[in-house]
């Protein structure tokens, strides 16, 4: 059952009694009942009518029947005018005459108009010969007479059927209202009044008590009271739900994490707070990032991105990466990212994520890295490092030309030890930028420890190799400024092996070429050399 509210209160509602409906409705069928019943019975009445008529006439002519036949025997046309004025006396004749076998005695007729369809005869007879046919007597009724008599008739038992329906509608009017309308237009007040909440009832009717009335409005009043408890109980809950409303949304907006929702499409659908300070975006009054993609707007590895939300969506697991986001100029902000699929109300697939600053543990990470993959001292890559790219790029083709070269400074240890080893850690980091100028920005350079280095050129051949040799000893035997009263001159010996011609090992060839570089030493240093057979090596001095 609905209660009313205050607004519900103030609306004029117009009503249509019950009363004024079931008396309309009573009266009009009283009506087209008593309409049929007035047509029956002045039919009835009208046939009746005119069976009376028919045994008047008899009787009539019974009774001037002997006087007739006088009339007719003695052909006294006297007599028959005083027998036919006799007749028309009588309203219900119209027309009479009499006639002897040879002429009409009496004939005469009202003057009002009428219509007589029926003429009613008598044969007249001797009154002394009763076998002999003297004449004829023939009437004609009135028919208006007949119908007015019918008409007064029906017309009386109508009057008579309108003043019961009337009187019988008014009564039945004064009852229903008395007990039913009126009781039932107290109850629609009270229910219509009543109030969300309030304690209001019906007041118990003393005449209705034990009727259907009665056990309505008791059941009203029991209907109000389970609305009001529940109402109470609503009421409550409802304080309680919004209570812990405010708090998930004060541990949504206060989490230390960024929460966000995206649909299918990677669409932002809502996030908290957080999320927009975990990003570095300034949050602006006119800045609102919902329904754009989530990966065009922050994240720098877009289709990394949209490969984990697919994976998500596709598998129903939970899906975590670090990503690096697009917003910050200062430094490189780094966030782990966790995604999971869900279902709203609707059943469509929404994700949910969860997004964490890790810029400090990134950054730890990649120094730890740098610092387990590269030389202390010169930056360069060292030997696992470098083995690690080189075996990643003939994953993607195996068949790659790879220049791989070992190189080893000369006159290095006499400088050494003679300027002490702050010069020779100078001269090794001028080694390596002189290395790094040779060669291209995805080739490798790598010091193998001591005054050894290792250089990896991709995509190259035989000749390419060697003229990178070349420049590599030029570079390196210029004289290396200390500072401004020292100046110190080294060579480089250096071996070249080259794959897939000499292998495609790393170690092979590191192997390789390192023969190559001693047999250079040992042919007398500050050169280059490579081999063309198993027992051959060419050697380039400078």
């Amino acid at each position: 059952m609905a209660l009313s509210s205050n607004n519900d209160n103030n609306k004029i509602m117009p009503l249509k009694h019950l009363h004024h409906k079931l008396v309309f409705y009573v009266l009009c069928s009283a009506l087209f009942i008593a309409t049929i019943a007035i047509s029956l019975s002045f039919m009835n009445e009208f046939n009746r009518s005119k069976e009376r008529t028919v045994i008047t006439l008899n009787q009539l002519m019974d009774t001037v029947e002997k006087t007739a036949a006088i009339a007719a025997y003695s052909r006294d046309k006297v007599i028959a005018q005083d027998v036919i004025e006799g007749l028309l006396r009588n309203d219900i004749i119209y027309q009479a005459s009499i006639s002897s076998e040879q002429q009409l005695l009496a004939s005469k007729s009202k003057q009002t108009p009428s219509e007589f369809p029926q003429q009613y005869t008598r044969s007249l007879y001797s009154p002394f010969a009763q076998q002999q046919l003297i004449g004829q007597l023939s009437i004609s009724p009135n028919k208006q007479f007949s119908v007015m008599e019918a008409r007064y008739a029906a017309f009386s038992s109508a009057a008579s059927s309108l003043l019961l329906i009337f009187s019988t509608t008014a009564i039945l009017l004064i009852l229903v209202r008395s007990y039913i309308s009126t009781p039932l237009l107290n109850i629609s007040d009270t229910v219509h009044s009543v109030q969300v909440g309030e304690k209001t009832r019906i007041p118990i009717l003393s005449k209705h008590r034990d009727n259907e009335l009665g056990r309505l409005i008791d059941d009203i009043n029991d209907l109000l009271k389970r609305q009001e408890i529940k109402y109470k109980q609503e009421s409550i809950l409802r304080k309680s739900v919004q209570h812990m409303e405010q708090q998930l949304r004060h541990i949504f907006d206060s989490s230390s994490a960024g929460l966000f929702l995206l649909n299918n499409k990677g669409q932002l659908i809502s996030h908290n707070s957080t999320f927009l300070r975990v990003l570095h975006c300034k949050k602006q009054p006119d800045l609102t990032f919902t329904d754009s993609v989530f990966a065009n707007s922050f994240i720098k590895e877009e289709s990394e991105f949209k490969l984990m939300l697919r994976n998500a969506l596709q598998s129903g697991e939970l899906q975590a990466q670090d990503f690096s986001i697009r917003h910050n100029q200062d430094s490189t902000v780094w966030v782990h990212c966790l995604l999971s699929k869900v279902a709203d109300h609707t059943g469509e697939e929404r994700i949910e994520g969860v997004i964490f600053d890790v810029s400090k543990r990134v950054s730890n990470e990649q120094a730890t890295k740098h610092q387990a993959e590269h030389d202390s001292l010169t930056g360069l890559l060292l030997r696992q490092a470098i083995r690690e790219h080189f075996e990643s790029y003939l994953i993607g083709d195996a068949e790659a030309e790879v220049s791989v070269f070992v190189l080893d400074l000369d006159g290095f240890k006499q400088a050494n030890d003679t300027y002490g080893h702050d010069v020779g850690d100078n001269v090794l980091v001028q080694t390596a930028k002189r290395l790094i100028a040779c060669v291209r920005t995805d080739d490798l350079v790598c010091r193998l420890g001591g005054d050894e280095f290792l250089v990896i050129v991709f995509n190259n051949n035989d000749q390419i190799a060697l003229n990178i040799a070349k420049n590599m000893v030029l570079n390196i035997q210029k004289p290396m400024v200390i500072n401004d009263d020292l100046t110190v001159q080294v060579g480089v010996s250096i071996g070249i092996a080259i794959s897939p011609e000499h292998g495609q090992d790393f170690d092979i060839l590191v192997k390789a070429a390192d023969a190559a570089m001693y047999e250079v030493k040992h042919q007398g240093k500050n050169g280059y050399g490579i081999r063309v057979s198993a027992t051959q090596i060419n050697v380039k001095l400078f």
